[in-house]
């Protein structure tokens, strides 16, 4: 993995890319063009083309781009390579519709572990996932290196566990409540879209030599 760090133009770029590229191979495409790419992400499409020049993506005339070939290249770019293991935190109706988006899975996102403190669903499988009582919630992100969460609590427990998360070790926090949290300079916290706040992180996160 190359040691240099793109602007944060380009990483932003490249998510946007990258999402829209998908959704055509989900519905059967092989190949795109940048002026595809273009009208789709609303960027120039000659800052589309300057950009797959720049990473040295070459298309065919009259053909465009080979879709598998492009996700191959930004994945690498983005420090993609691998499912990425995500934490979810809240088990209950916000928690329940994050696990049952689909487009998590398709991205190579999995959420592998579900906590709550809730004793009613503690130890109950939704979408697939059992609910851990968020009591383990520290020693299992230590114990299995865990970076990124999605934080989808009460806005009244949502800075305490904020906290607890740092604590154990967490880098990125994607912030589903409705409140603000406070965290410290080196955690990334966001809150908006999860598909392009996880295509854009995970390359920063990526830059840091820690595994996920």
């Amino acid at each position: 993995m190359t040691d240099l760090i793109y602007s944060e133009g380009i990483i932003q770029r490249l998510s946007h890319y990258l999402r829209f590229i998908i959704s055509l191979r989900d519905i059967g495409k092989r190949t795109v063009t940048s002026k595809d790419i273009s009208e789709s992400t609303k960027v120039n499409s000659a800052e589309v083309r300057r950009d797959l020049i720049y990473f040295g993506i070459k298309g065919k005339r009259g053909v465009g781009f080979k879709i598998d070939d492009l996700i191959d290249s930004f994945n690498k770019i983005l420090g993609h390579e691998e499912s990425v293991r995500i934490v979810l935190v809240g088990a209950g109706n916000l928690g329940r519709a994050i696990l049952n988006y689909k487009m998590l899975n398709k991205f190579g996102f999995n959420i592998e572990y579900v906590f709550d403190n809730d004793k009613n669903v503690i130890g109950k499988k939704i979408s697939g996932k059992e609910v851990t009582d968020i009591s383990n919630l520290k020693s299992v992100v230590k114990d299995k290196s865990l970076k990124i969460a999605i934080l989808a609590v009460s806005p009244e427990a949502a800075q305490n566990v904020t906290n607890l998360l740092v604590d154990s070790g967490i880098k990125v926090i994607i912030n589903y409540t409705s409140v603000p949290v406070d965290v410290p300079a080196h955690i990334n916290i966001q809150t908006a879209d999860p598909i392009e706040i996880l295509l854009h992180t995970l390359y920063y996160l990526s830059k840091t030599g820690q595994t996920y």
